[in-house]
């Protein structure tokens, strides 16, 4: 009565820690999402853009100047279409990206990625990654002066030489104040995602000034996930390393300051996106990341600022800086880090602790790839390669197990004659072991082995772009989402989408299958108990598995009929050397 009562706690605990979560927490938060993101549609209001951090010579202790008021926008939500059409900007279109420049306060805030659609549909739209201020989920990113004398605003409208900016091209604007001071930027982009952008003043008063530059992202709403597997939302790279910060990290009104001396960039990153601010890599320059609330939405705040230089009459000044708004892809990322000299740009992506294995599995299965042009192939090839390099290990796993088998007759004996005295049941088990030469702990240290292995693969195929919409075979379309062939809807037959933990496709249920097949190979437990929960284990894998990317899934189906197929042989071999 007593292990019955046990087991069924120890079941309805499991069903909770499993399935409570998506009703408990998941569904409540995404209705509270909802509601936000309803009510700021719903607002026609201002957007206010916080100040910029003065590092001028007259800078208090917090990197402003006395009396600076942070910039406010004021101006009536519109959508982007009109935003779009009524407004003067210079056209973006290379290979890779679409969208245009604000010439009114010279903003970066309509991109879009040609490379990438919102949908594994050929005809759905490609990712939009920065909006105008104007429209909702305001997401954007300029630059400019901060110092002495009337600079360019946020109204200040920009006149350019050229009507678009292509690849390998360069944009020059230019700005007169009117009182003897024109500013001049000339913005560059290359082959990929990353803008140059080089700032000018020229100073025609009879008076030295003093001024500093600037550079910013703004972004509305989009808290991230929050998921332990991948951060999502503000990073730095400082002198001490890569600091990551969470949108939740952020409380209202604060500021967070931080010089830079060695090298470094700031920005906000999403899942598989990126939009980073780059400061000259050979100056110092000065980072803060602050959020606020206003209309029932928050705004994100991530800021860049260089130390104050005079420009003396009839001189110029110029500091130059970069700009990256795309996608986070490994082999770009470490070419801008190894090869441009941009500080750690490869830890845009979240490899984790364990990177050492995470970046090695990505490396193979990428390098798979480039011979069969298929990622679900590349990683069956990888799931060979790595069971190849535990064989040795999983090599004494199976014949422990083989032996422990055969044992099973001696165990059920000793447990009949001592099974009341539990001291001297588990004194003569660990007799009976030493006497035969088993090590029941060599079955599991495989298990442990594995358990990074298979966390590094999830990591690898969660945080890394390549799988997106990136096809297997028949309904696999895209192995970075879970199966889409449900069985709990009979495949479609039945007019109903299952969501949440019902959502279980059929590759999960022949994972599960799998598991089971493989758990018959093995020794029963000693223990009812456990035996119990370990026939529940390929159900509860089933349902968790089900939400997991299928990519995942085909791993760890693959391993399994893998294992299946070498524990068979190793443990008849093993029966057969004994008898």
């Amino acid at each position: 009565m007593e292990e019955n009562r046990n087991f069924i706690l120890a079941i309805v605990l499991t069903i909770i820690i499993l399935f409570g979560w998506e009703y408990f927490y998941g569904a409540p938060e995404r209705a509270a999402n909802e509601q936000v993101v309803a009510e700021q549609i719903a607002v026609n209001g201002e957007n206010e853009i916080a100040g910029i951090p003065d590092m001028t010579s007259g800078a208090n202790s917090a990197g402003t100047i006395p009396g600076m008021a942070a910039p406010v926008v004021k101006e009536i939500a519109a959508s982007r279409a009109d935003v779009i059409n009524t407004r003067s900007n210079v056209l973006i279109n290379s290979d890779r990206l679409l969208g245009s420049i604000n010439l009114k306060g010279l903003r970066f805030d309509d991109i879009a990625l040609k490379d990438y659609r919102e949908t594994v549909e050929k005809d759905s739209d490609i990712v939009k990654l920065l909006n105008p201020s104007e429209s909702f989920g305001a997401y954007f990113a300029d630059f400019g002066w901060i110092g002495e004398g009337k600079r360019p605003d946020v109204n200040s409208v920009w006149s350019a030489n050229k009507s678009s900016l292509g690849a390998d091209d360069t944009v020059l604007f230019t700005w007169d104040n009117g009182e003897g001071l024109i500013f001049t930027r000339e913005v560059s982009l290359d082959q990929n995602y990353m803008f140059s952008v080089k700032q000018r003043v020229q100073n025609n008063t009879a008076a030295a000034i003093t001024m500093a530059t600037y550079g910013r992202v703004y972004r509305e709403g989009g808290e991230g996930q929050g998921l332990f597997i991948l951060h999502e939302g503000p990073l730095r790279v400082g002198d001490e390393g890569k600091e990551e910060i969470t949108f939740e990290d952020l409380q209202d009104d604060t500021y967070d300051a931080e010089e830079v001396t060695e090298g470094g960039w700031v920005g906000i990153t999403d899942k598989e996106w990126l939009v980073a601010l780059i400061p000259d890599q050979n100056e110092n320059f000065t980072t803060n990341i602050t959020r606020t609330t206003q209309n029932n939405g928050q705004q994100f705040h991530v800021n860049f600022a260089t130390g104050g230089v005079s420009i003396a009459p009839g001189t110029m000044a110029e500091k130059t800086s970069r700009f990256f708004a795309g996608a986070k892809e490994v082999a770009l990322l470490d070419h801008y880090t190894e090869v441009e000299g941009v500080k750690m740009f490869d830890y845009a992506i979240d490899w984790g602790w364990l990177h050492f294995i995470t970046k090695p599995i990505y490396i193979g299965l990428s390098f798979f790839y480039g011979i069969v042009g298929n990622f679900g192939i590349a990683i069956l090839l990888l799931t060979l390669v790595i069971k190849g390099l535990l064989f040795p290990m999983a090599n004494k796993q199976y014949e422990s197990m083989g032996r422990m088998k055969k044992l099973q007759p001696k165990m059920a004996a000793l447990k009949e004659k001592y099974g009341v005295d539990r001291a001297r049941m588990q004194q003569e088990t660990m007799k009976l072991y030493k006497e035969e030469k088993v090590n029941p702990l060599a079955s599991c240290l495989p298990i442990f082995v594995q358990i990074p292995i298979f966390f590094s693969l999830y990591k690898v195929l969660y945080v890394t772009i390549d799988m997106r919409h990136a096809p297997f075979f028949g309904w696999i379309r895209d192995l970075s989402a879970p199966d889409p062939m449900l069985v709990t809807n009979l495949f479609g037959l039945i007019p109903w989408e299952p969501t949440g933990f019902l959502a279980i496709g059929i590759l999960p249920v022949f994972m599960g299958v799998t598991m089971f097949l493989q758990q018959k190979l093995n020794p029963p437990m000693a223990d009812p108990i456990q035996q119990k929960v370990f026939a529940l284990m390929p159900i509860m894998f089933t349902f968790i598995l089900a939400g997991f990317s299928v990519g995942l899934v085909i791993y760890w189906t693959w391993n399994n009929i893998l294992t299946i197929c070498q524990q068979w042989v190793i443990m008849r071999r093993v029966a057969a050397k004994e008898d």
